[in-house]
């Protein structure tokens, strides 16, 4: 069973987890400095932040996850009260493949599914596991679009 820890700042077990994570960016090309992490917390401008929810996901104490989510958020930074945006999902690599990604998602399904229609998130075009990944939860492919310099799919799932 996993457990879900509600981050408010960068702490030391994040920033140890995404330094853990080579191989998602190594597709952006960075090693993640504390100033980017903290710059990639904030919430979208015009966006309420009792909206932004990021959470630290624990299998036996160990922390193999990352979600971070804005309510009320579409595609193009448009408002929308039944739309849920994914602006970052990361299963710990060495725990990828175990089901915890789809445990994780499911949990925000169940949460949010009476009160939002859909969820959408960008995936690096680059990244294979994750196109894999968000194609087999039932995710399909609405858009096209460009993200730090880099090609991103844009993927929306009803719920």
């Amino acid at each position: 069973m996993l457990k879900y820890r509600r981050v408010l700042e960068l702490d030391n077990e994040l920033y140890q987890f995404h330094l853990r994570q080579k191989g998602y960016y190594m597709l952006q090309e960075i090693i993640p400095t504390k100033e980017y992490l903290i710059n990639d917390m904030v919430i979208p401008d015009g966006f309420d932040e009792v909206d932004h929810f990021i959470y630290k996901v624990y299998f036996k104490n160990e922390m193999v996850g990352l979600i971070d989510y804005q309510l009320g958020y579409r595609f193009s930074m448009i408002h929308d009260d039944k739309c849920l945006w994914i602006g970052l999902f990361l299963v710990d690599e060495s725990y990828q493949r175990k089901g915890f990604g789809k445990e994780i998602l499911n949990k925000v399904v169940k949460k949010y599914g009476d009160f939002y229609n859909r969820i959408q998130l960008a995936c690096i075009r680059d990244n294979f596991k994750g196109l894999v990944f968000w194609k087999k939860m039932g995710f399909k492919e609405i858009a096209t679009s460009s993200y730090c310099n880099l090609e991103v799919i844009i993927f929306e799932k009803k719920i």
